[in-house]
């Protein structure tokens, strides 16, 4: 089939085809400078961004160029700020990552109150700066290094009633001061405070900030390593109880020529107390008194404690049985002279058969009652013999 172009040019479809590119080329022509705007503007907007100048302020610590093995300084801050101002991006960058330092160059002066001009370095040449303050006054001293131990200050009222503390440790226990040597001679204690909350009934245990003072209680410009201490303080109840057994003891001046000997049904007590103070209690040692006792009898005594911190003892009184004897020598002479007795008596009454017998046999005409009578007689005469005799040895 062969393509007939003049047919083609006179059909709709070819007027078509023209009033669509027409139609484009139109719209494009009209839109062109706005196009062209909207890429200047962005290419501006771009290059004035980085063109664009900036200002930050930052908090920065001061550095100290000095000598610090033989010097010491105060009076200088911790921080000081700086102001920076240039190039957007170049200010950011350095707000980030503060690759700059600001110190003050002690390193040719000596012992003494100085004025020194603070100076930065890191920072780009592009940028301004303004340092505040821009000048600091300045202490220098010769340096001293000393150990101390690790004293404790807490309000013991705080600890509740019927409560006690027990031994209060440290960690670390000495710690190292340095500063001017003057303070640091200067030194009375350092000093851990622990603030104790009302009413506290359990042990405590915290890390508590470290203070060298004075003897006025003045707190010293010295560098305490380390810092803080962890102290620790004991609190438990105090109404622990213990028993422990009795031991008597005669109180006074007893009556002479007597011995006492104690009992008593009771043979333990029970303390309530602190520990501590029951730990020092094994036994108790009870009083008798004994002047002017001369016969057995029972005595009531109350119970005292026998250190401080014991609260309570239970009973507080017992009942003590008070045994009175002679002594040992008065004892032994009445022993004997009764066995002398005894032995006396039982030789008369032998020497008494002896005699009645002999009465028998050289009297057989005498009647039973005449035998038994001088039987009688014989016996009491050599009883009363015995008697003479022995009172005459």
């Amino acid at each position: 089939m062969k393509f007939n172009f003049n047919k083609f040019i006179e059909s709709r479809l070819f007027y078509q085809i023209v009033a669509l590119v027409l139609a484009l080329f139109l719209f494009g022509y009209a839109n062109s400078d706005k196009l062209s705007t909207t890429r200047n503007n962005s290419s501006n907007s771009d290059e004035s961004a980085i063109l664009s100048n900036n200002t930050e302020t930052m908090s920065v610590s001061l550095q100290l160029d000095v000598n610090n093995d033989k010097y010491f300084v105060t009076g200088y801050p911790s921080k000081v700020k700086v102001k920076i101002t240039g190039p957007s991006a170049l200010v950011t960058t350095t707000a980030n990552t503060r690759n700059f330092r600001i110190y003050a160059d002690l390193s040719n002066l000596k012992p003494g109150t100085h004025e020194v001009k603070l100076k930065q370095s890191g920072l780009n040449k592009e940028l301004d700066y303004t340092i505040n303050p821009k000048t600091i006054k300045v202490t220098i001293s010769s340096r001293k290094t000393a150990t101390f131990p690790v004293q404790f200050k807490y309000d013991k009222d705080k600890i509740a009633d019927n409560y006690g503390i027990g031994r209060v440790s440290a960690d670390p226990q000495v710690v190292s001061v340095t500063g001017a040597r003057k303070d640091v001679n200067d030194i009375a204690e350092v000093l851990a405070e622990v603030d104790l909350s009302n009413n506290t009934k359990a042990t405590v245990s915290r890390s508590v900030l470290l203070q060298a003072v004075n003897n006025r209680g003045k707190i010293l410009n010295v560098v305490i390593t380390p810092q803080t201490a962890r102290i620790r303080i004991p609190v438990y109840s105090a109404t622990t109880t213990k028993k422990v057994s009795l031991d008597f003891s005669a109180s006074g001046s007893g009556v002479s020529g007597k011995s006492y000997r104690f009992s008593s049904s009771t043979k333990e007590v029970t303390l309530s107390g602190t520990k501590s103070a029951l730990d020092k209690v094994s036994k108790i040692t009870v009083p008798v008194p004994v002047s002017g006792v001369s016969s057995s009898e029972t005595q009531t005594i109350s119970l005292q404690a026998p250190v401080s911190g014991i609260s309570a003892i239970q009973p507080q009184s017992i009942k003590v049985k008070v045994d009175v004897t002679s002594s040992q020598s008065s004892s032994s002479a009445t022993s004997s002279t009764g066995e002398s007795t005894s032995e006396t008596e039982e030789t008369s009454a032998s020497s008494a058969s002896s005699t009645t017998s002999s009465s028998v046999e050289s009297s057989s005409s005498e009647t039973s009652s005449t035998t038994t009578s001088s039987t009688s007689t014989s016996s009491s005469a050599t009883t009363s013999t015995s008697t003479s005799s022995s009172e005459s040895d």
